[in-house]
């Protein structure tokens, strides 16, 4: 995603155009692979990029609560971020850690009439098949 798309993509999600908030973001959107913050803040001070680890953090934060990234929260491990938002589930490889997508085609749910759903979350755990061949 270009820069220009992310800008106009924070401020129509009312949120305050920053360098650091358009790095985080491009970062996500072009790394598919769920990364922790960590990553995210090493990979951005390794290509010299003046951000600290409290400033991803935050960043994170206030994608997530901007509605523009989803945390994944997975066993034990630190949480992860991504920026696909459409519907789809993950699964985590308890060997390698490796986060999948996979499609959800139809979430069919029963029992939550009433209920306001503001957040749907796929997720299955197991041994990837990277890991299984070994």
């Amino acid at each position: 995603m270009r820069q220009k798309e992310i800008t106009d993509l924070l401020r129509a999600h009312g949120m305050r155009v920053t360098p650091q908030r358009v790095w985080v973001y491009g970062y996500l959107c072009e790394h598919p692979e769920h990364p922790s913050a960590e990553r995210v803040y090493s990979a951005l001070s390794n290509k010299g990029m003046n951000i600290t680890r409290a400033t991803v953090y935050n960043v994170l934060q206030a994608l997530s609560e901007g509605g523009l990234i989803a945390e994944l929260k997975t066993e034990g491990r630190h949480t992860r971020y991504d920026a696909r938002l459409p519907l789809h589930g993950h699964f985590t490889c308890s060997k390698c850690g490796r986060v999948y997508d996979f499609a959800v085609e139809k979430l069919d749910v029963s029992g939550l009439d009433g209920f306001e759903t503001l957040l749907k979350n796929v997720y299955f755990s197991g041994v990837c098949n990277k890991c299984n061949n070994k």
